[in-house]
């Protein structure tokens, strides 16, 4: 008797300093896109369910992901099985204490998630290790991107991603040396 095979994983994207940098400018925002975005977007699809969870404010992603689809031809905003943003996040004092926002997992067990999603199924991509404090097990943790150019994190990240999509539990996985082995 053959198991039966893992549901498709879903990838929950961190926005700001992951996948872009963007400034707030007078009439809008000033958006530049991680090199390789269009490409690793497109490569990820394929073996995955897109989400977004962004500490930001709602038309800060909104804008934001408008800028990516024009850019792209890639509608994330459509796409995804998610869009949450800095009202998804917890206000809590950081390490410093100092007061921020955190994206607590434990919000991935809500039903409507977890009716689709089991945990061992849900990968996140951040910058910001903090936001999964208490369950590193879905991080995959990417370097802070402020715009410089030549940075090539997204096309070495995609061909890991896909190399462990099948693994029936993500959450097992080592992917603090992912650079390693993508």
């Amino acid at each position: 008797m053959s198991l039966p095979a893992p549901v498709r994983p879903l990838l929950v994207l961190d926005l700001d300093e992951t996948l872009w940098h963007g400034v707030r400018v007078p009439g809008g925002l000033k958006l530049s896109l991680r090199p390789h975005l269009a490409e690793f977007l497109t490569a990820v699809s394929t073996a995955y369910d897109l989400a977004i969870w962004t500490a930001a404010t709602e038309d800060w992603m909104l804008e934001g992901l408008a800028g990516v689809q024009a850019a792209t031809g890639f509608d994330l905003r459509e796409r995804a099985f998610f869009l949450w943003h800095r009202e998804r996040c917890t206000f809590r004092r950081d390490a410093e204490g100092q007061f921020a926002f955190f994206k607590p997992a434990r919000k991935f067990k809500a039903r409507w998630i977890r009716g689709r999603y089991p945990p061992e199924r849900i990968l996140v991509v951040d910058d910001r290790a903090e936001n999964y404090a208490c369950s590193y097990g879905h991080l995959v943790r990417v370097s802070e991107w402020c715009g410089e150019e030549g940075d090539d994190e997204l096309q070495r990240l995609a061909p890991y991603l896909l190399s462990i999509a099948a693994e029936p539990n993500l959450r097992t996985l080592e992917k603090r040396g992912w650079r390693l082995k993508g």
